[in-house]
């Protein structure tokens, strides 16, 4: 493993990927937000519109060009459809850092909560969209309500896309691992496309683990802790890419579910280490 003084650095330089595979990669990107000052408190939630557009990005690390200079905070909105009853409205409110006080570490948090007619939702995006094969790497748990989806994944559109998926209203020990599209034009589901794993060695998801995303030109591999988890060779994205970590919810009945009105659910992330390469 390579180490650095700073939190955040971007090298080009020719790495191998972590464990057993032998892509190399040219860049590097990492993110610690375990030993930062922040407050023990949860910040106040989106309970409307008005709340949401006028949320501050949070002082410190978030504002910082260590961070600024990798990441984005999305502030776009989603509206109702057939499969998704409640509009999504993403927001800096539902993206902060937080020291767990039992702990004494801190800890990236994306908030997503339930209002009547819409869930206010976090995400985060690099502000590189020409990523071309990486290896992801996310030390996170999350915790909350049913009905919400927390997600680390690539994207280009809707068949380039690879996914780590938890959805809240799984058993706690069931993990998604995706490559787009799931489904045909017919909405039916892709053979091999999707799978709802059961976490190795009897993990669950709203413990910390370390979860690992390799994207190569020939395969997609999924990790936990280091321990090769899954593979597919089915859509494996051929397009430059975004890397995004969120937690959402639409009320989809196929998807997220239904989460209460007050409800609300977690993704907390104590480090982003990303291996990769450029278009």
């Amino acid at each position: 493993m390579i180490s650095f003084m700073k939190a955040s650095v971007l090298l080009a330089f020719a790495a191998a990927t972590p464990a057993s595979s032998q892509y190399v990669y040219n860049y590097y990107m990492f993110h610690d937000f375990r030993n930062l000052d922040a407050p023990t408190t949860e910040p106040a939630r989106i309970n409307n519109d008005a709340e949401s557009s006028a949320a501050t990005v949070q002082e410190g690390y978030l504002t910082d060009a260590l961070f600024t200079n990798d990441w984005g905070i999305e502030t776009w909105g989603s509206p109702a459809g057939p499969n998704a009853p409640y509009r999504k409205q993403y927001s800096n409110g539902n993206v902060y850092i937080q020291r767990d006080p039992s702990s004494g570490l801190s800890h990236l948090t994306l908030r997503a909560t339930r209002n009547t007619d819409f869930i206010s939702s976090g995400e985060i995006d690099t502000k590189l969209s020409n990523i071309l094969h990486a290896s992801i790497n996310v030390r996170f748990r999350v915790r909350g309500d049913p009905g919400a989806c927390a997600g680390v994944f690539t994207y280009f559109n809707n068949e380039n896309e690879s996914d780590i998926e938890v959805l809240t209203q799984d058993p706690k020990t069931t993990i998604r691992y995706t490559n787009q599209p799931g489904l045909d034009a017919d909405g039916n589901e892709i053979p091999g496309a999707s799978v709802a794993a059961t976490m190795l060695d009897g993990a669950s998801w709203d413990e910390w683990h370390t979860h690992r995303l390799d994207w190569t030109p020939d395969l997609s591999s999924w990790y936990l802790d280091g321990q090769l988890a899954h593979t597919k060779t089915y859509g494996i994205p051929r397009e430059p890419s975004t890397v995004i970590l969120n937690m959402w919810g639409d009320g989809g009945p196929l998807w997220t579910g239904d989460m209460a009105v007050g409800a609300a659910a977690y993704m907390e992330i104590e480090y982003i280490e990303i291996y990769y390469n450029l278009a």
